[in-house]
């Protein structure tokens, strides 16, 4: 039972994931179509306003896959899937206001961090799928 909870909770969080990144396209559009109003509002860097808006589209949707393709996730793969999934793709956003931040020692760090967490979760993700396949894991129900 707690191993559908956690599938239902990531699905859940990579529908809202993918939320953000559909209104995201809104601030993107006006950067696109109106750059000195977006400058105005401290939109300086259309690209990483680009990257954030399709990251967040992008790892919600595997977040909401990854739930529904692979019963029984264990929480050690999908909860840093989870956190992965929002931080990666949120790295972007302060960089669209201080595109400078690149370079901090705390940005580079929880950069670090976040795709730690991406590298163990997709890739134990991956193994379970396999183990699964190959008749080695959890049946799927």
């Amino acid at each position: 039972m707690a191993a559908a909870k956690t599938n239902e909770t990531l699905l859940a969080s990579g529908l809202a994931e993918v939320a953000l990144g559909a209104l995201s396209g809104w601030p993107f559009s006006l950067a696109v179509s109106d750059p000195e109003r977006a400058r105005a509002l401290g939109i300086r860097s259309t690209h990483r306003l680009r990257q954030w808006h399709l990251d967040l589209i992008a790892l919600g949707s595997l977040q909401a896959l990854a739930a529904t393709a692979v019963p029984d996730l264990p929480r050690k793969v999908a909860w840093p899937l989870m956190v992965a999934g929002w931080t990666n793709a949120n790295a972007f956003a302060p960089l669209i206001l201080r595109p400078e931040l690149k370079d901090h020692p705390a940005y580079k760090a929880s950069a670090v961090a976040s795709f730690a967490a991406a590298s163990w979760s997709f890739a134990g993700l991956a193994l379970i799928a396999a183990r699964r396949r190959s008749g080695g894991g959890r049946a799927s129900s």
